[in-house]
């Protein structure tokens, strides 16, 4: 009997509801058996995706929870499912089913309809008499990210011919472990699309017009996954090819679920076009790859949904020959909007970092750039690196578009390493410069400096390739507790810097910066390093030194610090030295008047404040051999007390005899009266291991010694005894030391003056100008800040802040002029290093007035006017009422401020005591060593500033603001339209059948005018008295002009308006005028 094959297929069109079901059957009979094929599809349909996946995924026994933000409503294209059952003459019975779906998310866009899509798939194969089944379920995205189109590296060759398809994920069972390792291998579901036989007939546009069936013939799309769980799938294919170059599968872990929730509800197109509900944020989810595919290695992938919007992250590099590229979070986003939701069609592409790298022999150039959120604010940071053989050119730099109410930032730094030549003692070896606009220099600190960016030998080394650069520099011009700059809207700097070495012994860069802009900082960057001895392989001695010195106006702050670094080692090696040391002092601010002077720190009893500069050891360390020794010291000065230490200890080992040695000391030592303490100890010991037991000696003593008079205690540990022993004197109780003692040792330039005697400042003669001046003038206006002593003394002295014209001037009489000064804009400092706590303005020559030390101020004609500082002592106090002079023991003294201030008279005589200015005074702190209470605690963390003392007087004219001008309201003269002319100004003309000339007479009491030419007039005028206002010649030309002005229009006052009687007889003024024809220049 022959073998019959019969292929038979049968069809079914339904419709449930307003879906078409197409069904179908085919039974295919062979010899080898029967296949049994059951197919469905369903079309055009609106499905709820979460349940419809959630379905499915129970059918296979699957708990499947989808995100809210993916469990919503959406048009499916097609289902096709497909069961087939082979029953073989011989061998198992098996049933695969299989199942494959496209859903299109449909959106407008303004007035057109938009569509994205993508792909689910699930399948199985059931055996008979098998207790368990494999599966497969996921999905894919139907769209493909094509390299070329990716910005900055789409235009590399060979990277842009690859194109990444069918991104998405899986989910299977099965485990490769069970089997021998091997991959479990499964092709995603072909979807063939045919016409539908049993379409109705005169409906070619009908719903039922194709059908759908899963086609397990043709080119499959065939994956291997290597572990159970879900796995991130793409294919990656190369332009010309229709077939993937690798379809790979990445295991991957995804957080746990979350709990199911109802579908979110949105809006369905038929309204206003807001959105009721939106959903949830979900932050990007980043899986470590570290696989490489060919030229490509892909170090991690992200995925992320968040409002409507899908992103693809990835960061890999590619490396080719002497090329190589490293991508950081290079990421594509494309609209992924809800059913009817309205949203653009921009697919926007974003990276976070990329580096270049090329190297060819002595050839290397190399580039890098990273993306950096700082203060909310995105940064892109670059580096630039060639090198040529020695030759090299490296920059860093950076920008930020202009975001968030913030303005454009760019700032860039380059180092040019090339030998320029010059002298041996300074052969230039390289340049450095840049600049910064909206970004703040910041200096480093002393545990920053050896590693500072803007220091060549510093900066870390140029990593071996593309990606290294992105951790190794980028990342630290942004990040950590010390960036090197930070966006600030209107902050500038500059940087100029050198490199040289010095007789090829000595190697030195040097930097300076300037920061202005919101504030003001001056800063100088230092590294030096010397060899010796030079060009040997193993050098004697080399030492290595970092320094950072800054000035910061706003702050008043004056720093320098510096390390020497641990590199630094003498004797070929064998001893280690390091340390650091700083100098702080603050001018103005919260810390005025502090300071601090330190070499490797402080004592450890002593609580640093904040503020000072943390400084590490002097240290130094030496081994040989079984001999092992080290030591470290410091010393540091604040206002308060000195303060130095050291320790040493050592050990040798050897077998099973050791010994060892530890000593050291600290010291406080305050200022005056002189006294010190100090904290020593030592201790000796050795050891010897019998092997049944070990012998062990040691002695100690812990010393405490003081003085003057020197005297002490020392506690003694002999191991099996130990005592205490006293000797000197107790503890001390220094004496008083004289005025004289605190002048000569802690004042500046007091001499030999008595500690009764008035200390002043020497007289010093100022002349206020009021108008132009002539060198052949008398200047008779004059201020003085005279004393009754007039020895120079440093303690007090007085200067010229503001107005100052010129100084040291002799005039025609022969007097010396200190100052000339502006009478309008001036601005004198008086200034004491001695703190006050009373101030007295002098009102006649043995008189004064006592300024008052209150808050609130009150007004008064006997004193200037008093203007209160920028900060007080209290809130009823202006500035500190106690002072004390500590090394004398008195508390509570009265120290005086005295401020005289005269006008001379005619004669030349300071007898004219006057208070019409304006005066502020100066507040700073004081350091309690010299002004602080000696009863008060002497414990090292005591207060060492007195606050808000008096230092000084701010001296300014009174600001005078007129509400009237020729009794017209000021206000009018501002605001209203001036007179109409019918004057044309072209050039300013002086009458010629005129001379005028002037002379003064000494004492410049007496001044000579002369008229020649068409009239002759000799007018003399006298004690600064203008007479010659009223002469009659003088009047018809004043009149003759002001009926001209009248005539042409201008407002000006007739000569009947005119009252100059008084100006002409009794007002004097402070110096006489210069004499000219109306219209001529005059020199100054």
């Amino acid at each position: 009997m022959s073998n019959t094959a019969i292929d038979l297929t049968l069809g079914l069109n339904l419709q449930i509801g307003s879906v078409p079901v197409s069904l179908s059957a085919e039974v295919e009979s062979k010899s080898s058996g029967s296949v049994y094929t059951f197919s469905g599809s369903v079309q055009d349909a609106t499905i709820d995706i979460g349940k419809f996946m959630s379905y499915i995924g129970q059918q296979f026994g699957v708990d499947v929870q989808f995100p809210p933000e993916l469990n919503l409503e959406a048009i499916i294209d097609y289902v096709a499912g497909q069961i087939t059952y082979t029953k073989p003459v011989t061998g198992a019975t098996t049933t695969e089913m299989g199942i494959a779906a496209k859903f299109e998310l449909i959106y407008q866009n303004g007035d057109s309809t938009e569509k994205f899509g993508f792909s689910f798939y699930a399948d199985t194969i059931l055996t008979s008499g098998s207790t368990t089944s494999n599966y497969v379920v996921g999905a894919s995205i139907d769209s493909n990210l094509a390299f070329k189109d990716l910005p900055l590296v789409g235009s590399i060759p060979v990277f842009n011919e690859y194109t990444l398809q069918h991104l998405g994920f899986s989910y299977t069972n099965a485990d490769p472990a069970q089997n021998n390792g091997k991959p479990v291998s499964f092709n995603i579901p072909q979807v063939s699309k045919s016409s539908n036989p049993l379409k109705p007939a005169g409906s070619p546009a009908s719903r039922e017009s194709n059908t759908y069936a899963i086609d397990t013939k043709g080119d499959q799309t065939t994956f291997n996954l290597n572990k159970r769980g879900f796995a991130f799938t793409a294919g990656l294919l190369r332009e010309g090819s229709n077939t993937a170059v690798s379809n790979f599968s990445l295991p991957m872990a995804l957080p746990a679920a979350p709990v199911s929730t109802a579908p979110a509800t949105y809006y369905q197109g038929s309204g206003s076009g807001s959105v009721k509900a939106s959903p949830p944020a979900s932050p990007i989810n980043w899986i470590n790859i570290n696989k490489t595919f060919g030229p490509v290695d892909l170090q991690k992938i992200g995925l992320n949904y968040k409002s409507g919007e899908a992103t693809f992250g990835l960061s890999a590099g590619f490396s080719m020959g002497g090329f190589s590229l490293d991508l950081q979070g290079l990421s594509i986003t494309f609209p992924l909007p809800l059913p009817g939701m309205p949203a653009g069609d921009t697919v926007s592409f974003d990276l976070d970092g990329l580096a270049m790298d090329f190297q060819r022999g002595n050839l290397r150039l190399g580039g890098a750039f990273l993306k950096v959120k700082q203060n909310d604010i995105t940064n892109y940071f670059g580096e630039v690196v060639v090198q040529v053989a020695s030759y090299g050119f490296k920059a860093i730099g950076g920008y930020a578009p202009a975001q968030n109410n913030n303005p454009a930032s760019f700032f860039i730094y380059a180092n040019l390493q090339v030998p320029l030549g010059g002298p041996p003692f300074l052969y230039v070896s390289g340049l450095a410069f840049g600049f910064g606009v909206n970004y703040a220099l910041n200096l480093p600190t002393i545990a920053t400096l050896p590693g500072y960016l803007l220091l060549p030998g510093k900066a870390p080394a140029q990593p071996s390739n593309a990606g290294a650069a992105f951790s190794s520099v980028l990342t630290q011009l942004a990040s950590g507790t010390n960036p090197v700059v930070t966006n600030q809207p209107g902050q500038y700097w500059v940087a100029a810097g050198i490199q040289f070495t010095s007789f090829n012994m000595v190697s030195a860069f040097a930097l300076v910066t300037v920061s202005f802009g919101v504030s003001t900082q001056i800063g100088l960057l230092g590294s030096c390093s010397i060899t010796l001895p030079k060009g040997a392989s193993s050098p004697l001695a080399y030492i290595e030194i970092d320094i950072v010195a800054s000035f910061t106006p706003d702050s008043g702050a004056l720093a320098v610090a510096g390390v020497i670094t641990p590199a630094s080692y003498l004797y070929g090696d064998f001893v280690k030295i390091s340390g650091g040391f700083a100098f702080n002092i603050w001018f103005s601010g919260a810390h005025k008047g502090d300071f601090v002077v330190t070499v490797g720190g402080y004592n450890s009893a002593y609580s640093k404040p904040a503020w000072y500069p943390a400084v590490p050891r002097m240290q130094m360390g030496f081994a040989l051999g079984p001999f092992q020794a080290s030591g470290s010291s410091y010393l540091a000065l604040t206002p308060a007390m000195f303060m130095a230490g050291m320790q040493f200890s050592a050990t040798f080992s050897l077998g099973s005899i050791k010994a060892w040695f530890n000593c050291g000391m600290d010291f406080l030592i305050a200022w005056a009266p002189f006294v010190y303490r100090a904290d020593a100890y030592v201790n000796v010991g050795c050891s010897v291991d019998l092997g049944l037991f070990t012998i062990r000696v040691s002695v100690g003593a812990n010393l405490q010694v003081w003085g003057p008079s020197f005297g002490g205690r020392a506690e003694v540990d002999l191991d099996i005894v130990s005592f205490t022993i006293s000797f000197g004197s107790s503890a001390p109780n220094p004496a008083p030391v004289s005025w004289q003692n605190v002048a000569d040792n802690f004042l500046p330039g007091s001499g030999t003056t008595s500690s009764n005697s008035a200390k002043s400042v020497s007289a010093r003669s100022m002349n206020m100008l009021s108008m132009q001046k002539s060198a052949s003038m008398a200047k008779t206006a004059k201020l003085s800040t005279a004393s009754a002593n007039a020895s120079t003394d440093t303690n007090a002295s007085a200067s010229v802040a503001v107005g100052l014209l010129q100084q040291d001037i002799v005039d025609a009489e022969g007097r010396t002029w200190d100052w000339i000064v502006d009478p309008n804009q001036f601005q004198l400092m008086t200034a004491s290093t001695i703190p006050s706590n009373v101030a007295r303005w002098s009102t006649g020559s043995s008189t004064t007035t006592t300024i008052p030390n209150v808050l609130p101020i009150a007004s008064t004609t006997a004193l200037p006017h008093l203007v209160a500082a920028s900060e007080s002592y209290s809130s009823t106090q202006i500035w500190n009422p106690t002072i004390s002079v500590k090394p004398m023991k008195l508390s509570g003294v009265q120290t005086i401020h005295t401020i005289t201030l005269t006008k001379a008279d005619n004669n030349g005589n300071f007898n004219d005591y006057i208070n019409e200015v304006q005066i502020q005074p100066v507040l700073g702190n004081s350091n309690t060593a010299l002004w602080g209470d000696p009863n008060a605690s002497k414990d090292a963390n005591a207060a060492a500033l007195l606050q808000n003392t008096l230092m000084g007087f701010n001296i300014t004219a009174l600001p005078r603001n007129p509400l009237t001008v020729n009794n017209v309201p000021l206000i009018q003269l501002i605001f209203t339209a001036g007179n109409q002319t019918t004057f044309s100004y072209t050039s300013q003309q002086s009458d010629q059948n005129y001379t005028v000339t002037s002379t003064i007479t000494s004492p410049a009491e007496e001044l000579q005018i002369n008229v020649t030419g068409a009239s002759t007039q000799a007018l003399t005028n006298q004690n600064y008295v203008l007479s010659s206002l009223t002469n009659n010649w003088v009047s018809s030309q004043r009149n003759t002009v002001l009926d001209d002005l009248t005539a042409n229009g201008f407002g000006t006052y007739t000569p009947a308006q005119l009252n100059l009687t008084a100006m002409a007889t009794t007002e004097a003024l402070t110096d006489w005028p210069l004499v000219g024809v109306l219209g001529e220049a005059i020199a100054a």
